[in-house]
C-alpha cells in the first residue's frame, strides 16, 4: 500500500513538474494539497531529487534567466525566491551578474517609453520605473552616473 502511495506521489510530482520546473517547497506544498502524509511527501521529494527531477539549484537558476529576461531586478527575483523556499545561498549565487550591464540594457530598452519627458522629469520616472522592477537605488545609480559620463 505505501509502495502504490509513493508511486502515486512521485507521478503526480512528475506531471506537475511537466508543466515547469518547481522548487522542493513547491513540490511539498502541492503534494499536502494532494492529501500525502508527511513522511511520504519527503521520501518522494528524496527518491525524485536523487533522480535529479527535483533541484533548487537548477529551479533557481532557470528562474533567475526567465525573470531577467522580463527585466526584473534582482531584489525582485532574491524575493520571489525567498518565497519559493530556495536557500539563501542559492539564491545569492543565482543573482551574482553585472547588474549594470543588465540595466543599461533597460534603460536603451525602454528609452522610447520616457521620450516625451525631458531632462529631470525623464530621469526620474526611469529611476522610479527601474526601483519598481526591482533594481536598487545603488544599481539603478551607478547606471545613470555611466550614462552621464559615458553619454
Amino acid at each position: 500500500m505505501i509502495n502504490e502511495e509513493l508511486e502515486m506521489a512521485k507521478r503526480q510530482t512528475l506531471h506537475f513538474l511537466s508543466f515547469r520546473l518547481r522548487s522542493i517547497k513547491e513540490v511539498r506544498a502541492f503534494l499536502g494539497k494532494k492529501g500525502h502524509l508527511p513522511e511520504l511527501v519527503q521520501k518522494a521529494i528524496d527518491e525524485l531529487a536523487e533522480q535529479n527531477f527535483l533541484d533548487d539549484r537548477g529551479f533557481a537558476g532557470w528562474w533567475a534567466e526567465a525573470r531577467i529576461k522580463q527585466g526584473w531586478g534582482q531584489v525582485k527575483i532574491k524575493n520571489e525566491l525567498k518565497m519559493k523556499g530556495v536557500e539563501e545561498e542559492i539564491i545569492n549565487s543565482v543573482v551574482d551578474r553585472d547588474w549594470g550591464k543588465i540595466i543599461n540594457q533597460m534603460i536603451d530598452k525602454q528609452s522610447a517609453k520616457f521620450a516625451g519627458l525631458h531632462g529631470r522629469d525623464q530621469r526620474s520616472k526611469m529611476r522610479q520605473w527601474l526601483f519598481g522592477r526591482g533594481f536598487t537605488w545603488s544599481q539603478i545609480q551607478r547606471a545613470f552616473d555611466d550614462i552621464t559620463i559615458n553619454g
